[in-house]
């Protein structure tokens, strides 16, 4: 059985956040961001119909991932001055 690594829960920094449970090794792989591919106008458009947070990431090619629709919890991690994670 595998140990859950990573929840999301209230943040008091903005909303909720992702939290890890147990240490995480440099390199580790923590979860994929799910949601709609689409382009950046579309999901603009899509934010600016809707009330409460932005779940967009950006691509290389351009096109964005959106959290909104499909997403997972991976759309709660939050940027950070002091980063430990990359894309």
């Amino acid at each position: 059985m595998r140990l859950r690594r990573i929840t999301a829960r209230r943040s008091s920094v903005h909303g909720k956040g992702l939290f890890a449970l147990q240490p995480i090794a440099a390199g580790e792989r923590l979860i994929e961001y799910k949601g709609e591919v689409t382009g950046w106008r579309r999901a603009a458009a899509r934010q600016r119909s809707e009330v409460g947070h932005t779940f967009v990431f950006g691509l290389s090619d351009g096109r964005v991932i959106d959290g909104s629709l499909g997403g997972n919890s991976a759309r709660f991690l939050n940027h950070a001055c002091d980063p430990n994670c990359e894309a």
